[in-house]
């Protein structure tokens, strides 16, 4: 058991070590809790970034966001709206870190395309067959964030602000519009990137 702890410790010192560095490139993942509106959801995505100055970077990060929110009910009789949501978006993130730490505070932000598909869903649907071609909407959207990262690893806040669109039934019909907007806890851990050089 102390041979693991102390493996867990030197591995842990020898991450932190490495940072971000001007002129690097960096690769990150990231997955996390989601928390639309009246319900729960997951989302991840891949982030590719290169450092313009040591404690600032810009990139692209492609996600992906299921969702199941408006849940209204329990067991066998309720209502709930499916999400899922693909984004592609232009951002970065600026670092207060001091000195060579590899302890950094970060606020950062986006802005993308989404795509969106809603589908409202009752107790009563079980037994029905999706229709083959579902409504897929296209919204411009953002994204703002904060966090922090210690060596390789990083948590943050974020809030995905994205536009309303168009509601369908099981049959693809549109019974009306949803907002798409959600707050998401995530955690995750890059490669690359150099070190701090502030």
């Amino acid at each position: 058991m102390k041979k693991l702890i102390v493996s867990l410790f030197i591995a842990t010192f020898v991450f932190a070590l490495n940072a971000q560095e001007k002129g690097k490139i960096r690769v990150g993942l990231d997955a996390g809790l989601a928390f639309p509106n009246a319900g729960l959801g997951f989302n991840g995505g891949l982030d590719i970034r290169y450092n313009i100055m040591d404690n600032l970077n810009l990139g692209v990060k492609f996600g992906l966001a299921a969702l199941a929110k408006d849940i209204v009910g329990s067991g066998t009789n309720y209502t709930a709206t499916a999400s899922a949501l693909t984004y592609s978006l232009v951002n970065g993130d600026y670092y207060f870190n001091k000195e060579e730490s590899s302890f950094a505070p970060f606020l950062g932000g986006g802005l993308g395309t989404f795509s969106i598909i809603n589908m409202r869903l009752t107790s009563a649907d079980q037994s029905t067959t999706l229709p083959a071609g579902l409504l897929i909407e296209h919204k411009i959207g953002g994204l703002l964030r904060g966090g922090f990262e210690a060596g390789h690893f990083r948590m943050a806040l974020e809030y995905y602000l994205v536009p309303g669109s168009r509601l369908v039934d099981i049959n693809n019909a549109t019974i009306g519009t949803t907002g798409n907007s959600f707050l998401n806890l995530s955690i995750g851990f890059y490669l690359g990137g150099g070190k701090w050089r502030k």
